[in-house]
């Protein structure tokens, strides 16, 4: 069962509008952004945290790519996504304002990347499911995508809301992570 959790899948059925793909680690996230900027320049890239967006297009610069791919989701505005397909490279840890953002932006599916390593993840222990991972076979650029994926991050998220007095703003998933779960 878990080795079909490995590779990409087949569109399912369901109706959630994003699909995640979650790798090891926040490198091979990165490396596999710059890839898909290469392949598909129509992608625009859009990271919930400020922090996240100044990382990622030091990085791009790094790799040759055009740092203007990278918007932060408060810099983001309509004309930026014309004629671009947006691709989201973190989760907000709530649910419920990333589909707010996205509510008007059409019935197409969004690609969300994730690291295991990263705040929210790791606020679900994947420290501990990192080794177990790389013991059964996962290399760090093997990508994870399936729809139990998507759902169990949902739920993650829906479990952080229900944590959340008065959310408080941040510049980091880390450090919203630290202001906001009680």
């Amino acid at each position: 069962m878990i080795f079909n959790l490995f590779g990409k899948k087949e569109e399912s059925n369901d109706n959630h509008v994003f699909v995640d793909r979650a790798y090891v680690s926040t490198a091979a996230k990165m490396n596999a952004c710059a890839e898909l900027a290469r392949k598909e320049p129509d992608r625009l890239f859009i990271c919930w945290f400020a922090d996240t967006a100044v990382k990622f297009k030091e990085f791009f610069r790094q790799q040759g790519l055009e740092e203007n791919l990278i918007v932060d989701v408060h810099h983001l505005h309509a004309s930026k996504l014309q004629n671009k397909k947006p691709v989201f490279v973190e989760h907000y840890p709530l649910h419920t304002k990333e589909i707010e953002l996205i509510k008007n932006w059409g019935d197409e599916k969004i690609i969300v990347y994730s690291a295991m390593d990263e705040p929210l993840f790791k606020h679900f222990g994947s420290e501990k499911l990192i080794p177990l991972m790389k013991m059964l076979g996962m290399k760090e650029e093997e990508v994870i995508e399936h729809a139990m994926v998507s759902k169990s991050i949902i739920k993650g998220q829906e479990k952080i809301a229900q944590q959340v007095n008065l959310e408080q703003s941040a510049s980091s998933q880390e450090e919203w992570m630290r202001k906001n779960i009680k």
